[in-house]
């Protein structure tokens, strides 16, 4: 893991696109980030990490996975949250948790800037700035 101040802009890093995958949703498509790729993104940068979740139920129904995610950035301890939501329809039960779970996981992640230039999409300015304000050749960096 690196011991210099660079491991937000390591995490903040656009996916290449041949790791970029998309799914049908309704009338739409959405671009998104398979979950193991996103804890290879994890594991390479900051090393070992935290990630506790919880399934949250409303009338004894799963609404949602409610997921906190903890590691070390930049000698910083962090620790962000992410929630997933039912969208799939159809599924067994465990297999709604299961999906809901990766969600969540997903979006802690983007808190970090892992795979946030998705849902920022042309808005999307991090690594470029960060790679400016650390003086560094953003294309030089895994």
């Amino acid at each position: 893991m690196s011991e210099s101040k660079n491991q937000i802009l390591r995490l903040a890093k656009r996916f290449p696109d041949k790791l970029i995958r998309t799914i049908k949703k309704g009338n739409h498509t959405e671009d998104y980030i398979n979950h193991a790729v996103i804890a290879q993104r994890l594991l390479q940068v900051c090393g070992a990490y935290g990630w506790d979740w919880e399934v949250v139920y409303e009338e004894g129904k799963v609404v949602c996975v409610h997921g906190r995610l903890s590691v070390t950035v930049d000698g910083k301890e962090v620790t962000v949250s992410g929630a997933g939501t039912e969208t799939f329809s159809g599924d067994s039960t465990g297999e709604k948790i299961k999906k809901m779970e990766s969600d969540a996981f997903k979006r802690a992640a983007a808190k970090l800037g892992i795979g946030l230039h998705l849902w920022a999409q042309d808005q999307y300015f991090l690594d470029l700035q960060l790679a400016k304000d650390l003086n560094i050749d953003l294309a030089e960096i895994s």
